[in-house]
């Protein structure tokens, strides 16, 4: 078996099958503790307007134009399952000021890491044909079906995060967004304004 032949009938028979697995392993969690993810992150969106408060209080910060949760592969990678959660003013990216905050995603990426160790062990049937950097390139090929769960939670939990006093506390702009997506990468737009977004768009957009 050539490596080419090795690659095909390795993702025919172990990557597609174990992928599938913790998927429904995944959404059987989701569907069993939703109420209990929703409340934790909920936690997580009151922590970052706190921070952002404090820091237009102390005349650091102006008005709130984007909250992001941002997925990044390389924390992934160093099996750090956070997202990076961000207020900024109307500058976006290039808002000088940080105020950030971290989300745990590990609920859901765990099953992501479990994911991996089944690839790297059924590698090793291969003789070396397949190799360990094989496996990262298929695995990092699956973010997204993970963090389409992360995405779904945000979703069913945004009309709540934004009624919290904590958000209604803060010096907002008026089209403020609430954004969930890969760090300069595509993002889900959950909220804007007023109004929960999610039932009204898709939209992905790539800001990078």
């Amino acid at each position: 078996m050539n490596r080419t032949e090795a690659l095909e009938h390795f993702r025919s028979t172990y990557i597609e099958v174990l992928i599938k697995e913790y998927i429904d392993k995944l959404e059987e969690l989701f569907n069993d503790q939703v109420n209990e993810l929703s409340a934790l992150f909920i936690d997580s969106f009151r922590r970052i307007c706190l921070s952002a408060k404090a820091m237009q209080e102390r005349g650091e910060k102006g008005k709130i134009g984007y909250i992001v949760y941002s997925m990044r592969r390389t924390y992934l990678i160093e099996q750090r399952y956070e997202y990076v959660i961000e207020a900024f003013d109307t500058h976006w990216f290039f808002d000088q000021r940080t105020c950030q905050d971290i989300y745990d995603a590990s609920w859901a990426f765990a099953y992501w890491g479990q994911l991996g160790i089944m690839l790297e062990q059924q590698r090793k049937r291969y003789m070396n044909v397949i190799i360990s950097p094989d496996i990262e390139q298929s695995l990092l090929y699956t973010v997204d079906l993970f963090h389409d769960f992360i995405i779904r939670l945000a979703a069913y939990t945004i009309k709540r995060a934004t009624e919290l006093p904590e958000f209604l506390a803060l010096d907002r702009e008026d089209d403020l967004e609430i954004r969930v997506g890969e760090y300069k990468g595509l993002s889900r737009l959950l909220f804007q304004g007023q109004t929960s977004r999610i039932t009204q768009t898709e939209e992905l957009i790539d800001i990078c």
